[in-house]
């Protein structure tokens, strides 16, 4: 199935089968009454040209595969075939040659289904199919060209339509995709910005009391020096942590600092492409070691290398690490 565009034709849809209802009224219309032809191969070709119309006009999706384009292709022709042997020999066969404007109409349903050189080939059978009436008939070549001289153009002109369409339908798509770029990236930085903006007040409300016991000239005892280092810290965690950021581990190393550990938590941006179960595990792993580190110095790390995501944590001087995953989860 070929792939379409977001402004293919209608086809398949309720005004489609209203249509097709159309073309086939219109063709009984002209097949009813004396003709050339016998009734049954007159209703043969027509049951034939109707199925070909069917497929062009129901089949699902904006393309169409291979062997429903076959089948159309052979629909089509095999009913012009039927009724040009009928066709009188001299004069303007009037509607005893509906099949060809028939067949002209669902080679432009070919051509809007991207279908084009589909339709041109069954053109050109039909074509074909003209010359070698007018040559058993006795008439020259331009007999045979004169059924069909019209369809060609109503064909090109049908043909050029298409391609303008899928043409616009492309650019059209394409500013789709640009727009819908451009509305993903700027969600993307007000969501960023409001992370921020939320950050801000978190560390805000912490270092206000303090702040404000700082311009009173106040004294800090052990716990008012392990605050100050917790909020210190936490003004480092909004650029570091990042990529991995989450309330258990902010609560983790708020607990730490609080308790006079020194803690020092090291990433990479590019910690932020991974997939959040990586992330996730990487913070619930930091903040277990916070938890059970006590008094000193704590440095935790989580670092690419290669594809394995990396975690360690060194306190004083004994390190554990691990590897939690990969890039791709």
């Amino acid at each position: 199935m070929r792939r379409g565009t977001s402004l293919t034709p209608p086809l398949g849809t309720p005004l489609a089968r209203l249509l097709l209802v159309a073309f086939v009224a219109v063709h009984v219309l002209l097949v009813v009454g004396p003709g050339p032809t016998s009734p049954p191969v007159t209703i043969g070709a027509l049951a034939a040209m109707t199925a070909a119309a069917a497929i062009v006009v129901l089949s699902p999706g904006p393309g169409l595969n291979a062997p429903r384009t076959l089948a159309v292709v052979l629909l089509a022709v095999g009913s012009t075939a039927a009724i040009i042997p009928w066709l009188p020999a001299t004069g303007w066969p009037g509607y005893a040659s509906w099949p060809l404007g028939a067949g002209t109409f669902v080679a432009i349903g070919l051509s809007l289904r991207d279908r084009t050189a589909a339709a041109w080939v069954q053109l050109v059978l039909v074509t074909g199919l003209c010359f070698l009436w007018s040559a058993l008939g006795g008439a020259s070549p331009l007999s045979g060209l004169g059924l069909v001289d019209r369809h060609l153009g109503i064909l090109l002109i049908g043909t050029l339509f298409a391609i303008g369409l899928r043409r616009t339908a492309r650019a059209h798509d394409a500013l789709v995709e640009v727009r819908r770029a451009e509305t993903l990236e700027r969600d993307m930085a007000e969501a960023e910005l409001a992370a921020r903006q939320e950050a801000v007040q978190r560390v805000l409300a912490d270092a206000g009391p303090l702040l404000r016991r700082i311009a009173d000239e106040e004294t800090f005892d052990e716990a008012g020096r392990n605050q100050l280092a917790a909020v210190e810290g936490r003004l480092r965690d909004e650029i570091s942590l990042a990529p991995i950021r989450s309330d258990a581990l902010d609560q983790a190393l708020t607990a730490a600092r609080q308790r006079g550990l020194d803690v020092q938590v090291l990433t990479e941006p590019e910690l932020g492409n991974l997939p959040a179960p990586t992330r996730i595990r990487a913070a619930e792993w930091l903040a277990g070691q916070l938890d059970r580190a006590r008094g000193g110095e704590f440095v935790g790390r989580v670092v690419l290398r290669g594809r394995d995501v990396r975690v360690s944590a060194t306190v004083d001087e004994r390190i554990e690490d691990r590897i939690i995953g990969d890039a791709d989860g």
